[in-house]
Parts: C-alpha cells; structure tokens; sequence
C-alpha cells in the first residue's frame, strides 16, 4: 500500500474543507428568498464570507508545497481564525466537521514544522 505524504494529505483535507464551505455558501444564497427583508443583507454578507474561506483554503492548499516558514505562519492563521469563527454562529453538524478537518490540519502541518524551516 502506497503511503500518502502529508502535503497530499493536507491538500486534500484544505480542499474537502472549501468545498463544504463552498456548499455553505450556496446553500445560503439559496436561502435569501426565504430570508427577511432585514436579514437580507447580512445573510448577503455571511455568504460571501463562505467563499472568501473557501478561496482562503484552497490558496492554503495550492501555496503549501512551496515550502515556506511564512506560508506555513499564513496556513495556520487562516486555520485558527476558521476555528474560532465556527464557534460565532449556531454550532452544527457542518460547523463540527470542518473544525475536524482544521484540527487535524493543524496537527498534520505542526508535526511537520521542520518540513518548512528546510531541516526535514
């Protein structure tokens, strides 16, 4: 059985974390008709947010071989502040897989920290 590398890994976890925030974002969008006038341009707001973290995620996922300490600082930014943003709103099924996935990318990229200083 073929071993997996962690940039592989990582890859695949930044880009299945996009596409369910990609879904989010469509799903709500599609909920805007059924949506209070009031409401209408936050839940506007909160959609594009969704797409911004899916491209902030799959830009994660393209940057990451380039082997970087400053990337990997920017990797794990963008980790943290998707952690601490999932917690701002109502807490989901889809809320708790996704900080699934960003811990398990934070544990999968800080294990390989030296990977990134050039000392692997």
């Amino acid at each position: 059985m073929k071993k997996i590398s962690f940039l592989k890994l990582s890859q695949a976890l930044f880009t299945l974390n996009a596409l369910i925030w990609i879904g989010l974002g469509i799903g709500t969008f599609l909920r805007l008709s059924e949506t209070s006038p009031e409401l209408k341009v936050i839940m506007t707001i909160i959609g594009v947010m969704m797409f911004g973290n899916a491209g902030a995620l799959l830009l994660s996922a393209w940057l990451l071989p380039k082997k970087r300490m400053l990337i990997l600082i920017f990797v794990l930014l963008i980790l943290i502040v998707n952690i601490l943003l999932t917690f701002t709103d109502q807490v989901g099924f889809w809320d708790w897989l996704t900080v699934l996935i960003d811990f398990a990318l934070l544990g999968v990229l800080l294990g390989r920290w030296k990977f990134f200083t050039g000392r692997d």
